[in-house]
């Protein structure tokens, strides 16, 4: 018996944008966007993908404003931004070292460290330019790199049980090799 092409397109990045979002909630803003962007640049078509890491920023920033009190003024929404373009350049970064759906472990891991360069590159230049610097410390940076690679693998894993489960629901786990 085949999914519903609807429940199967829709069930996954469903499942990551829950996961984000409840993340971000739990641990104290910290979402792995780097994580997200990732997992859904090896689990998903292009599309699907590219919308799932923007949905899930997109689900943060509504949270964030509407359920943690973030400021409403410019400085706050411009870092929101730049937090989305942010990880769109993590997805199309995932995307590009990995080649899409079907990628091996190896492969995710190294693009996930390739993603999180860029996305904290990109972010380092918009702090030039509009301020917060005092952000990137190497502490920072390297918790947050340790808070998405922490996500990466269970996101993976969780990817990996879903779909040995359900693989018309889910789709086709990664390779190790």
């Amino acid at each position: 018996m085949t999914a519903n092409p609807l429940i199967r397109d829709i069930l996954w990045p469903l499942t990551l944008a829950i996961f984000a979002v409840a993340g971000s909630m739990v641990f104290a803003c910290m979402t792995p966007f780097v994580a997200v962007a990732t997992v859904a640049a090896v689990t998903m078509d292009v599309r699907r993908g590219a919308l799932t890491a923007m949905g899930c920023w997109l689900l943060n920033q509504a949270s964030g404003y509407c359920l943690s009190g973030y400021p409403v003024d410019t400085y706050s929404i411009g870092w929101g931004a730049a937090l989305g373009g942010g990880t769109m350049l993590s997805y199309l970064v995932a995307r590009r070292m990995t080649g899409g759906e079907g990628a091996t472990l190896v492969r995710t891991a190294i693009a996930a460290v390739a993603a999180y360069v860029a996305y904290e590159g990109a972010l380092y230049l918009v702090a030039l330019a509009f301020g917060g610097l005092h952000t990137f410390t190497a502490d920072i940076v390297l918790g947050l790199g340790l808070n998405n690679a922490v996500w990466l693998a269970a996101l993976l894993a969780a990817h990996s049980v879903l779909s040995s489960t359900a693989p018309r629901m889910f789709g086709r786990r990664l390779r190790l090799a």
